[in-house]
Protein backbone atom coordinates (compact mmCIF):
# COMPACT_ATOMS: atom_id res chain seq x y z
CA UNK A 1 0.00 0.00 0.00
CA UNK A 2 1.34 3.17 -0.78
CA UNK A 3 2.08 6.06 1.68
CA UNK A 4 2.36 8.72 -0.39
CA UNK A 5 0.29 12.02 0.58
CA UNK A 6 -2.69 13.14 -1.68
CA UNK A 7 -1.72 15.53 -4.28
CA UNK A 8 -4.12 18.29 -2.74
CA UNK A 9 -2.45 18.05 0.48
CA UNK A 10 -1.38 21.20 1.97
CA UNK A 11 -0.25 23.21 5.15
CA UNK A 12 -3.68 24.73 6.30
CA UNK A 13 -3.90 27.35 9.38
CA UNK A 14 -6.58 26.06 11.73
CA UNK A 15 -8.35 27.71 14.44
CA UNK A 16 -11.36 28.08 16.69
CA UNK A 17 -10.66 31.52 16.63
CA UNK A 18 -8.03 33.64 16.44
CA UNK A 19 -6.92 37.40 16.92
CA UNK A 20 -4.70 39.69 15.66
CA UNK A 21 -3.28 41.26 18.71
CA UNK A 22 -0.64 43.37 17.35
CA UNK A 23 -1.87 46.81 17.89
CA UNK A 24 -3.46 46.03 21.30
CA UNK A 25 -1.30 47.66 24.41
CA UNK A 26 -2.88 44.75 26.93
CA UNK A 27 -0.22 42.19 25.64
CA UNK A 28 3.63 42.36 25.57
CA UNK A 29 5.32 43.87 22.35
CA UNK A 30 6.07 40.44 21.11
CA UNK A 31 2.87 39.17 21.63
CA UNK A 32 1.36 38.85 17.73
CA UNK A 33 -1.79 36.18 18.04
CA UNK A 34 -3.87 35.33 20.19
CA UNK A 35 -5.54 31.70 19.03
CA UNK A 36 -7.87 28.93 19.50
CA UNK A 37 -6.15 25.51 19.15
CA UNK A 38 -8.42 22.65 17.70
CA UNK A 39 -7.16 20.35 20.44
CA UNK A 40 -9.03 20.99 23.88
CA UNK A 41 -6.80 23.16 26.29
CA UNK A 42 -5.99 27.24 26.82
CA UNK A 43 -5.57 30.02 24.46
CA UNK A 44 -2.02 30.43 23.01
CA UNK A 45 0.07 33.40 22.04
CA UNK A 46 2.36 33.39 19.21
CA UNK A 47 5.14 35.20 18.77
CA UNK A 48 7.98 35.38 16.85
CA UNK A 49 8.91 32.86 13.69
CA UNK A 50 5.80 30.64 14.76
CA UNK A 51 3.45 33.57 14.65
CA UNK A 52 4.51 35.13 11.70
CA UNK A 53 4.56 31.94 9.86
CA UNK A 54 0.84 31.03 11.14
CA UNK A 55 -0.19 34.42 9.99
CA UNK A 56 1.82 33.89 6.25
CA UNK A 57 -0.48 31.06 5.94
CA UNK A 58 -3.63 32.98 6.64
CA UNK A 59 -2.78 35.41 4.50
CA UNK A 60 -0.85 33.77 1.58
CA UNK A 61 -2.74 30.73 1.73
CA UNK A 62 -2.21 27.19 2.39
CA UNK A 63 1.27 25.97 1.56
CA UNK A 64 2.07 22.72 -0.66
CA UNK A 65 4.55 20.77 1.54
CA UNK A 66 7.44 20.46 -1.23
CA UNK A 67 7.26 23.70 -0.87
CA UNK A 68 8.71 23.75 2.55
CA UNK A 69 12.31 24.05 3.42
CA UNK A 70 13.40 21.62 6.23
CA UNK A 71 13.63 24.23 8.51
CA UNK A 72 9.62 25.67 8.14
CA UNK A 73 9.20 21.87 7.86
CA UNK A 74 9.65 21.36 12.02
CA UNK A 75 8.00 24.20 12.63
CA UNK A 76 5.07 23.40 10.92
CA UNK A 77 5.06 20.18 12.82
CA UNK A 78 5.51 21.98 16.23
CA UNK A 79 2.50 23.63 15.14
CA UNK A 80 0.49 20.76 14.16
CA UNK A 81 1.52 19.30 17.56
CA UNK A 82 -0.35 22.09 18.95
CA UNK A 83 -3.47 21.85 16.96
CA UNK A 84 -2.70 25.35 14.86
CA UNK A 85 -1.86 23.32 11.33
CA UNK A 86 -2.95 20.47 9.78
CA UNK A 87 -1.65 18.75 6.91
CA UNK A 88 -5.19 18.22 4.35
CA UNK A 89 -7.14 18.95 1.35
CA UNK A 90 -9.47 20.94 4.05
CA UNK A 91 -10.56 21.78 7.08
CA UNK A 92 -13.81 23.14 8.87
CA UNK A 93 -11.80 25.18 11.49
CA UNK A 94 -9.80 26.83 8.11
CA UNK A 95 -8.31 30.42 8.96
CA UNK A 96 -8.92 32.69 5.92
CA UNK A 97 -8.44 36.20 7.90
CA UNK A 98 -6.97 37.21 11.10
CA UNK A 99 -8.71 40.25 12.92
CA UNK A 100 -8.06 42.81 15.33
CA UNK A 101 -10.07 42.62 18.62
CA UNK A 102 -13.71 43.54 18.40
CA UNK A 103 -14.03 43.12 22.42
CA UNK A 104 -12.02 45.17 24.96
CA UNK A 105 -10.81 41.85 26.65
CA UNK A 106 -9.44 39.70 23.69
CA UNK A 107 -9.93 36.58 26.10
CA UNK A 108 -13.53 36.80 26.51
CA UNK A 109 -13.95 37.26 22.63
CA UNK A 110 -12.30 34.12 22.36
CA UNK A 111 -14.64 32.54 25.13
CA UNK A 112 -17.74 33.70 22.56
CA UNK A 113 -15.65 32.09 20.03
CA UNK A 114 -14.72 28.87 21.27
CA UNK A 115 -18.56 28.46 22.83
CA UNK A 116 -19.66 28.65 19.47
CA UNK A 117 -17.49 26.80 17.85
CA UNK A 118 -17.99 23.65 20.08
CA UNK A 119 -21.94 24.16 20.16
CA UNK A 120 -21.66 23.99 16.23
CA UNK A 121 -19.33 20.88 16.76
CA UNK A 122 -22.15 19.14 18.80
CA UNK A 123 -25.42 20.35 16.85
CA UNK A 124 -26.67 22.51 19.47
CA UNK A 125 -28.29 25.96 18.23
CA UNK A 126 -27.32 28.40 20.32
CA UNK A 127 -27.00 31.71 21.26
CA UNK A 128 -25.53 34.85 23.59
CA UNK A 129 -27.27 37.22 25.84
CA UNK A 130 -26.52 40.12 28.01
CA UNK A 131 -22.56 40.93 27.40
CA UNK A 132 -20.67 42.84 25.68
CA UNK A 133 -23.27 42.75 22.37
CA UNK A 134 -26.06 44.87 24.49
CA UNK A 135 -23.14 47.63 24.71
CA UNK A 136 -22.66 47.01 20.64
CA UNK A 137 -26.38 47.44 20.09
CA UNK A 138 -26.26 50.61 21.69
CA UNK A 139 -28.22 49.17 24.73
CA UNK A 140 -25.74 49.61 27.56
CA UNK A 141 -23.05 52.21 28.18
CA UNK A 142 -20.80 49.40 30.30
CA UNK A 143 -18.78 47.70 27.42
CA UNK A 144 -17.76 44.22 29.28
CA UNK A 145 -18.68 41.60 30.84
CA UNK A 146 -17.30 39.72 33.83
CA UNK A 147 -18.67 36.65 31.93
CA UNK A 148 -20.10 34.72 29.15
CA UNK A 149 -24.25 34.27 28.94
CA UNK A 150 -25.17 31.42 26.32
CA UNK A 151 -28.74 30.29 25.95
CA UNK A 152 -29.19 27.09 23.90
CA UNK A 153 -31.49 24.74 23.07
CA UNK A 154 -33.22 23.22 26.16
CA UNK A 155 -32.81 20.17 25.34
CA UNK A 156 -28.85 20.15 24.82
CA UNK A 157 -27.75 22.17 27.25
CA UNK A 158 -26.23 19.75 29.71
CA UNK A 159 -24.80 18.20 26.32
CA UNK A 160 -22.84 21.81 25.80
CA UNK A 161 -22.01 22.14 29.46
CA UNK A 162 -20.33 18.63 29.19
CA UNK A 163 -18.65 19.35 25.78
CA UNK A 164 -16.99 22.79 27.36
CA UNK A 165 -15.47 20.52 30.44
CA UNK A 166 -12.36 19.30 28.13
CA UNK A 167 -11.44 22.60 26.75
CA UNK A 168 -11.25 24.32 30.76
CA UNK A 169 -14.44 24.17 32.62
CA UNK A 170 -15.71 22.76 35.55
CA UNK A 171 -19.61 22.47 36.27
CA UNK A 172 -20.71 23.82 39.51
CA UNK A 173 -22.47 21.28 42.03
CA UNK A 174 -26.38 22.55 42.29
CA UNK A 175 -28.36 20.79 44.88
CA UNK A 176 -31.35 22.11 42.21
CA UNK A 177 -29.76 19.63 39.45
CA UNK A 178 -32.05 17.68 37.73
CA UNK A 179 -35.30 19.75 38.62
CA UNK A 180 -36.99 22.50 36.37
CA UNK A 181 -35.97 25.08 39.15
CA UNK A 182 -32.72 23.91 37.56
CA UNK A 183 -31.94 27.11 34.80
CA UNK A 184 -28.44 28.05 34.61
CA UNK A 185 -25.37 25.73 34.81
CA UNK A 186 -22.54 27.85 35.62
CA UNK A 187 -19.09 26.63 33.95
CA UNK A 188 -16.04 27.56 36.32
CA UNK A 189 -12.75 28.00 34.77
CA UNK A 190 -9.79 26.15 35.41
CA UNK A 191 -7.34 28.12 33.02
CA UNK A 192 -9.05 30.73 30.80
CA UNK A 193 -10.36 33.03 33.45
CA UNK A 194 -13.62 33.32 32.57
CA UNK A 195 -16.84 31.82 33.96
CA UNK A 196 -19.97 30.71 31.35
CA UNK A 197 -23.62 30.38 32.30
CA UNK A 198 -25.02 28.00 30.15
CA UNK A 199 -28.45 29.22 29.83
CA UNK A 200 -31.58 26.55 29.27
CA UNK A 201 -34.12 29.49 29.97
CA UNK A 202 -34.29 32.84 31.07
CA UNK A 203 -36.04 33.65 34.18
CA UNK A 204 -39.53 35.48 33.91
CA UNK A 205 -41.30 34.63 31.00
CA UNK A 206 -44.63 32.87 30.33
CA UNK A 207 -43.37 30.52 27.34
CA UNK A 208 -41.75 27.19 28.53
CA UNK A 209 -38.57 26.33 27.75
CA UNK A 210 -38.54 25.09 24.07
CA UNK A 211 -40.95 28.02 22.94
CA UNK A 212 -39.18 30.74 24.72
CA UNK A 213 -36.07 29.32 22.89
CA UNK A 214 -37.63 29.17 19.82
CA UNK A 215 -39.05 32.57 20.09
CA UNK A 216 -35.68 34.32 20.50
CA UNK A 217 -33.56 32.07 18.09
CA UNK A 218 -36.24 33.05 15.28
CA UNK A 219 -35.11 36.64 16.47
CA UNK A 220 -31.12 36.69 15.99
CA UNK A 221 -28.52 38.67 14.22
CA UNK A 222 -24.63 37.48 13.66
CA UNK A 223 -21.81 39.57 15.08
CA UNK A 224 -18.34 38.27 14.60
CA UNK A 225 -15.98 37.67 17.43
CA UNK A 226 -12.17 36.15 17.19
CA UNK A 227 -13.42 35.46 13.36
CA UNK A 228 -16.20 33.61 14.17
CA UNK A 229 -19.96 34.35 13.20
CA UNK A 230 -21.98 34.12 17.07
CA UNK A 231 -25.82 34.75 17.56
CA UNK A 232 -27.00 37.27 19.76
CA UNK A 233 -30.86 38.68 19.87
CA UNK A 234 -31.47 41.29 17.35
CA UNK A 235 -31.65 44.78 19.13
CA UNK A 236 -35.43 45.17 19.89
CA UNK A 237 -35.87 41.62 21.23
CA UNK A 238 -32.29 42.02 23.05
CA UNK A 239 -33.45 45.31 24.75
CA UNK A 240 -36.85 43.09 26.24
CA UNK A 241 -34.72 40.44 27.54
CA UNK A 242 -32.35 43.01 29.12
CA UNK A 243 -35.50 44.61 31.03
CA UNK A 244 -36.58 41.53 32.04
CA UNK A 245 -32.99 40.38 33.50
CA UNK A 246 -33.25 44.35 35.24
CA UNK A 247 -36.43 43.84 37.08
CA UNK A 248 -35.75 40.06 38.05
CA UNK A 249 -36.23 40.22 42.01
CA UNK A 250 -33.64 39.12 43.94
CA UNK A 251 -34.33 36.91 47.47
CA UNK A 252 -34.21 39.66 50.15
CA UNK A 253 -34.53 42.50 48.07
CA UNK A 254 -37.62 43.67 48.36
CA UNK A 255 -40.14 45.20 45.89
CA UNK A 256 -38.88 46.50 42.63
CA UNK A 257 -37.70 49.91 42.98
CA UNK A 258 -38.25 53.41 41.07
CA UNK A 259 -34.15 52.68 39.77
CA UNK A 260 -34.88 49.36 38.65
CA UNK A 261 -37.78 49.94 36.59
CA UNK A 262 -36.27 53.35 34.82
CA UNK A 263 -33.39 51.03 33.55
CA UNK A 264 -36.32 48.54 32.22
CA UNK A 265 -38.34 51.44 30.78
CA UNK A 266 -34.98 53.26 29.36
CA UNK A 267 -34.40 49.57 27.59
CA UNK A 268 -37.90 49.14 26.24
CA UNK A 269 -37.58 52.79 24.84
CA UNK A 270 -34.77 51.50 22.38
CA UNK A 271 -37.58 49.62 20.34
CA UNK A 272 -40.16 51.40 18.67
CA UNK A 273 -43.14 48.56 19.36
CA UNK A 274 -42.06 47.20 22.53
CA UNK A 275 -44.91 45.79 23.74
CA UNK A 276 -45.35 43.31 20.77
CA UNK A 277 -41.94 42.07 21.23
CA UNK A 278 -42.56 41.50 25.11
CA UNK A 279 -45.71 39.40 23.73
CA UNK A 280 -43.72 37.25 21.15
CA UNK A 281 -41.10 36.26 23.47
CA UNK A 282 -43.28 35.79 26.84
CA UNK A 283 -42.22 39.04 28.75
CA UNK A 284 -45.31 41.27 28.56
CA UNK A 285 -46.08 39.89 32.11
CA UNK A 286 -43.00 41.21 34.48
CA UNK A 287 -43.03 44.16 32.17
CA UNK A 288 -46.07 44.89 32.41
CA UNK A 289 -45.80 48.65 34.37
CA UNK A 290 -42.56 49.59 32.35
CA UNK A 291 -44.80 48.97 29.37
CA UNK A 292 -47.59 50.57 30.12
CA UNK A 293 -45.13 53.65 30.91
CA UNK A 294 -43.55 53.27 27.49
CA UNK A 295 -46.59 53.08 24.90
CA UNK A 296 -48.74 55.05 27.39
CA UNK A 297 -51.18 52.18 27.38
CA UNK A 298 -52.45 49.56 29.69
CA UNK A 299 -51.00 46.04 28.41
CA UNK A 300 -53.37 43.31 28.45
CA UNK A 301 -51.66 40.04 29.42
CA UNK A 302 -53.42 36.66 29.97
CA UNK A 303 -54.81 35.73 33.18
CA UNK A 304 -53.18 32.54 33.08
CA UNK A 305 -49.72 33.98 32.14
CA UNK A 306 -47.44 32.77 34.64
CA UNK A 307 -43.34 34.10 35.09
CA UNK A 308 -41.37 30.66 35.10
CA UNK A 309 -38.91 31.44 38.41
CA UNK A 310 -40.15 34.75 39.58
CA UNK A 311 -42.41 33.93 42.72
CA UNK A 312 -40.25 32.35 44.80
CA UNK A 313 -37.46 34.97 43.92
CA UNK A 314 -39.35 37.80 45.42
CA UNK A 315 -39.75 35.84 48.83
CA UNK A 316 -38.02 37.73 51.87
CA UNK A 317 -35.36 34.96 52.70
CA UNK A 318 -34.02 31.88 51.34
CA UNK A 319 -36.03 29.58 53.16
CA UNK A 320 -39.07 30.98 51.96
CA UNK A 321 -37.43 31.27 48.48
CA UNK A 322 -36.73 27.45 48.72
CA UNK A 323 -39.80 26.04 50.32
CA UNK A 324 -41.78 28.37 47.55
CA UNK A 325 -39.46 26.70 44.95
CA UNK A 326 -39.72 23.23 46.08
CA UNK A 327 -44.08 23.30 46.02
CA UNK A 328 -43.93 23.41 42.42
CA UNK A 329 -42.21 20.12 42.13
CA UNK A 330 -43.66 16.39 41.94
CA UNK A 331 -43.79 15.45 45.87
CA UNK A 332 -40.73 12.27 45.83
CA UNK A 333 -38.48 14.91 43.93
CA UNK A 334 -39.72 17.60 46.43
CA UNK A 335 -38.91 15.30 49.04
CA UNK A 336 -35.21 14.30 47.70
CA UNK A 337 -34.28 18.20 46.97
CA UNK A 338 -35.51 19.51 50.33
CA UNK A 339 -33.08 16.46 52.07
CA UNK A 340 -30.13 17.44 49.39
CA UNK A 341 -30.57 21.56 50.55
CA UNK A 342 -30.90 20.64 54.54
CA UNK A 343 -28.11 18.59 53.97
CA UNK A 344 -26.38 18.48 50.23
CA UNK A 345 -23.56 16.04 48.67
CA UNK A 346 -20.21 16.50 49.09
CA UNK A 347 -19.13 18.43 46.14
CA UNK A 348 -22.40 20.65 46.45
CA UNK A 349 -21.24 21.01 51.01
CA UNK A 350 -17.72 21.88 49.56
CA UNK A 351 -18.75 24.39 46.84
CA UNK A 352 -20.71 26.35 49.33
CA UNK A 353 -17.46 26.43 51.76
CA UNK A 354 -15.52 27.96 48.51
CA UNK A 355 -18.35 30.49 47.94
CA UNK A 356 -18.57 31.59 51.73
CA UNK A 357 -14.60 32.27 51.48
CA UNK A 358 -13.81 30.02 54.00
CA UNK A 359 -10.88 27.40 54.15
CA UNK A 360 -12.16 24.14 52.51
CA UNK A 361 -12.21 21.17 55.55
CA UNK A 362 -14.58 18.10 55.07
CA UNK A 363 -17.78 17.32 53.62
CA UNK A 364 -19.45 17.03 57.09
CA UNK A 365 -17.49 20.09 58.37
CA UNK A 366 -18.40 22.19 55.07
CA UNK A 367 -22.55 20.51 55.56
CA UNK A 368 -22.65 21.59 59.53
CA UNK A 369 -21.24 25.45 58.84
CA UNK A 370 -23.38 25.78 55.72
CA UNK A 371 -26.20 24.64 57.93
CA UNK A 372 -25.40 27.37 60.58
CA UNK A 373 -25.13 30.13 57.98
CA UNK A 374 -28.53 29.60 56.52
CA UNK A 375 -30.12 29.54 59.79
CA UNK A 376 -28.43 32.93 61.03
CA UNK A 377 -29.19 34.52 58.05
CA UNK A 378 -32.87 33.41 58.82
CA UNK A 379 -33.09 34.19 62.00
CA UNK A 380 -31.40 38.04 61.10
CA UNK A 381 -33.99 38.11 58.33
CA UNK A 382 -36.78 37.48 60.54
CA UNK A 383 -35.44 40.22 63.27
CA UNK A 384 -34.80 42.42 60.78
CA UNK A 385 -38.36 41.68 58.95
Amino acid sequence: MSSAHPPDERWIPVALGAIDVRSSSDFALEAEVLVIPVVPGPALCLVGEGAALWRGLVRDGPLLPNTVDAARNTLLEDLREAGLVVRTSEHPAAVTHLAAPSLSSSLHELVYALVQRVADGAGIRCFFIKGPALHLQGLREREHSGDVDVWCDPARWDDLAEALEPWGWVRQPDPWRGTSIHHTATMTPTSWGCEIDVHRRLPGLTLDDRDAFAAVFARTTLLRYAGVEVAVPEVATHAVLAAVHAVRPEIGAGRRTEGVSAVATALLSATPDPASRARDVGAAAVLRGELTAVTGALIDVPEDAEPVDWEWRARPDRVRAYWTALQTLPLLTRVRVACRLVWPDDDVALASERRAGLPETSPRAARRKRLVRALRTWMRDRLQG
